[in-house]
């Protein structure tokens, strides 16, 4: 049997390499780069949907910032309402109360007029 040289080892683990193990290494480093490309478009679109998002917040907070001034100023009309309506309310109070007062002179009124004319009916036979 011949002897087994160092070279004869070199060679045959050379071409074991070449023929074996740098395509397998290769195919992984091919699908290595296949991945990173494949995680940078994932980061691309996560870095979209960020950009995004933060800009739909922004937008979600200027709608409650508007809504809460909205709210405010419904606010204060329903107060200016609600004072106009109970100085309506007194107004037609007050009215009413004019509008009786009133009734009651006119009757008062009519009450001396009948008794003017009862007078004057009275005072004819002497004059």
């Amino acid at each position: 049997m011949a002897e087994i040289t160092k070279k004869d080892i070199f060679d045959t683990l050379n071409e074991f390499y070449g023929k074996i193990i740098k395509p397998e290494f290769e195919e992984i480093h091919r699908k290595l780069d296949v991945h990173d490309q494949k995680f940078r478009e994932i980061f691309d679109h996560f870095d979209r949907i960020y950009t995004k998002l933060e800009r739909l917040e922004t937008e979600y907070y200027a709608i409650v910032s508007s809504i809460d001034r909205v709210e405010k100023r419904l606010d204060s009309i329903e107060n200016g309402q609600k004072a106009m309506s109970e100085k309506l309310d007194k107004e037609i109070s007050i009215r009413e109360i004019l509008e009786r007062e009133i009734k009651d002179l006119k009757e008062r009124v009519s009450v001396l007029q009948e008794r003017i004319q009862d007078l004057e009916k009275r005072l004819k036979p002497f004059s």
